[in-house]
């Protein structure tokens, strides 16, 4: 756009020159200078246009640095954050499997002892009857001694 404009104000100068040596009327050349003078309003205009979308440019450009630097630290953050979630995840499967063969050790261990307590119960009964069997045999003895 700038090139354009440029190039039409060089333009309109070339013809505004060419046109004063002719035998032009004041009223051609007052046309023309009026032109000129819109046209070079016009590049002010256009330039200072360019120097705030330069500017805008430099500002959105550093805008996206930072957004870059700021994406980049949280990608960084993300990663250490996942690498904890995997390794609390391995630690949770590892607690899993030691609290499985944990309860796989306690249900062996109750089962033996539920079984070692029928034995002793058994012997129980049976010492209750050898105890008897004894007490009976000691009446026997005290009567056969006492006759």
């Amino acid at each position: 756009m700038k090139s354009r404009l440029i190039l039409a104000f060089v333009f309109l100068s070339g013809c505004f020159f060419a046109l004063s040596g002719c035998d032009g009327s004041a009223k051609e050349k007052a046309e023309l200078q009026s032109k000129l003078a819109q046209l070079e309003e016009t590049l002010k205009q256009t330039q200072s246009e360019k120097n705030k979308l330069q500017a805008d440019a430099t500002r959105l450009s550093q805008s996206l640095d930072k957004a870059k630097s700021e994406l980049a630290n949280v990608t960084q953050k993300r990663d250490e954050l996942q690498k904890q979630v995997n390794e609390l995840a391995t630690s949770r499967r590892e607690a899993q499997t030691a609290a499985n063969n944990a309860q796989a050790r306690i249900d062996e261990l109750t089962a033996q002892l539920q079984k070692q307590a029928k034995v002793i119960s058994e012997l129980e009964s049976q010492t209750n009857t050898v105890r008897s069997v004894i007490e009976q045999l000691e009446k026997k003895l005290d009567l056969a001694s006492a006759r």
